[in-house]
């Protein structure tokens, strides 16, 4: 058994506080790198799981994105990048008289809104140089918010700047 006294225990020494609150502040700024790293690290690791992106074609853009082109479509460009996510982003251009048919045809979750930039130059999958859906002054968008055929997620920009034809942006996601 050890001796007990009745003695108060001493103050610790000026030194002793100071270095337990530089140890302490060593610790915690510790913590705080090593979840910043974790975070980073889980970041990265999630698009090393993310295939490069690769052309799509245009019955790919149909199955995956569940469209159907109408006659007169002009296709632009797509890419496609599969991993956790399938990513597929697609450009096109429809006769105007055909958009109501391609949307009804596509079954969307959702209303075409006026004004509505639903696509913007993130959602391009393949990082290429025409894509640009900042620049139409006339838009309508289109954004499912609950999911569509299979699971897949689909927004729309459409283009109504020019008077006979509709280029239309399309960003499909499936989980």
């Amino acid at each position: 058994m050890l001796p007990v006294s009745d003695q108060p225990a001493s103050k610790p020494s000026r030194k002793a506080t100071v270095a337990l609150v530089l140890a302490s502040l060593s610790l915690v700024l510790s913590l705080v790198s090593c979840g910043f790293v974790a975070v980073t690290g889980l970041e990265d690791f999630d698009d090393s799981l993310q295939s490069p992106p690769q052309p799509a074609s245009a019955s790919e853009v149909e199955a995956f994105a569940h469209v159907t082109f109408p006659p007169g479509t002009v296709f632009l460009s797509a890419a496609q990048s599969n991993g956790l996510e399938t990513y597929l982003s697609a450009r096109f251009r429809i006769p105007r008289e055909a958009l109501d048919t391609f949307l009804t045809d596509g079954d969307f979750a959702a209303e075409l809104t006026p004004g509505l930039r639903a696509v913007s130059k993130q959602d391009d999958v393949g990082g290429g140089s025409n894509w640009h859906p900042e620049t139409p002054v006339r838009v309508s968008g289109l954004d499912e918010e609950t999911p569509g055929p299979n699971g897949t997620y689909r927004r729309l920009l459409v283009d109504l700047d020019a008077e006979d034809t509709v280029t239309v942006y399309l960003r499909a996601t499936q989980p």
